[in-house]
Order: C-alpha cells, then structure tokens, then sequence
C-alpha cells in the first residue's frame, strides 16, 4: 500500500476514534488509541515521505482535531446518551416564578407556623394551612419547630424560628452610610412582572 494512503488511514482512524470516545465514554482508552494514531500518521509522513510530508501531515491534524472534536460536541446533546447525561433545560415557569404564586407568598411575610421538614437551610414550612418551600436566615432549623416569615425570595419565604428576634437590625434594614446604596439580600425588590411577555 502507498505510504501517503498510510498515512492518511492513520488520520482518519484517530480522528475517527476520538469521536467515538465523545459518544461512548471508555475511561480515556479509545481517546489513548486515537493519539497513538495520530501521531503514528505523522511520524509516518515524515518517515517515509520526508518533512514536507511530515509537515503537511501536522498541519492537517492540528486543523482537523479541533474541527472533529467541535461538530461532535455539537451533536453530543442530541444522542441518547447526550440526553441522558445532560441535564435538560430549566422551564420558565420555574426561572421566573407565577405572579400569583409570588403575591401568596408575600402575603405569608410576617406570618408564623412550623417546619415541615428540616431546613438546612432549604425546606418546607406551613402557614396558615398552606406548605411552601423556604429557606432558613437562622442557620438549621429542624422539622416541627415554630418559625416566623421574614421576607420572600422568588416562590419560597425566607423564615426563621419564631422564638429568635435578631440582636440588631436586618442587613436590609441597616441604614446605607452617607455616599453608598443599601442592597437588598434578597431577590423581593426584583421586578419580576417586567420580564412577563405583554398581553396580546
């Protein structure tokens, strides 16, 4: 067989190799196999064929490698494999909460109940007869205890237990010192309703 047709089977079977090793992972042994071939193609070129060869062989690998690697990637997400590994896309709904869900919530903000489950610091907690999530601004709270909802943070109120009143005022009830702004710790001063699409 023609030494150059050596070579380029060689490239062929690394570049070829190193895509199988993107879609069926193997602990790193066909992506081993492909580098040996690689470079055996190269070595080859320039072996049998001289530095030109060699050279052009070089070239064609460090273009191609990145290439390959780039449209295999690319295709990694729609395999099966793919869209078992990675995760799905966040719905909407849950990045931007419902503004009906929000004002229940907030309606909760100064309200008290007890811990459904353990917070530590995320958990659930029930108020007048309604379970929503929650996180803790007081540390772990364990399931049963009586909390006190302080704030909202999206679709979940910020609580802490009931028996426990802060030494000092809340970081957002701090007075700003002259020449700086007060931020809010949490996501309640956002406005949500602006990142809704207009009615039809």
């Amino acid at each position: 067989m023609n030494t150059l047709l050596w070579v380029l089977v060689l490239i062929l079977i690394g570049l070829g190799v190193m895509v199988l090793e993107v879609f069926v992972p193997s602990g790193g042994i066909l992506g081993f196999v492909s580098v040996v071939a690689l470079v055996a193609g190269i070595a080859t070129a320039f072996m049998e064929r001289g530095v030109a060869a060699g050279m052009a062989a070089l070239g064609v690998v460090v273009v191609a490698v990145p290439a390959v690697l780039a449209v295999a990637f690319r295709w990694f997400p729609e395999t099966p494999l793919g869209r078992r590994v990675l995760p799905a896309p966040p719905d909407a709904a849950e990045l931007v909460p419902d503004p009906a869900v929000r004002h229940r919530v907030r309606g909760l903000v100064g309200r008290q109940g007890r811990a459904v489950s353990e917070l530590l610091p995320w958990g659930s907690v029930e108020i007048d007869g309604a379970q929503v999530d929650a996180v803790s601004d007081s540390g772990p709270i364990e399931s049963g205890a009586a909390v006190e909802a302080i704030g909202a943070q999206g679709r979940a109120l910020v609580v802490r237990r009931a028996d426990q009143r802060p030494a000092g005022p809340s970081p957002a009830e701090k007075p700003a010192r002259p020449g700086t702004t007060a931020l809010s710790p949490t996501l309640e001063s956002f406005d949500f309703d602006g990142l809704e699409p207009p009615a039809a």
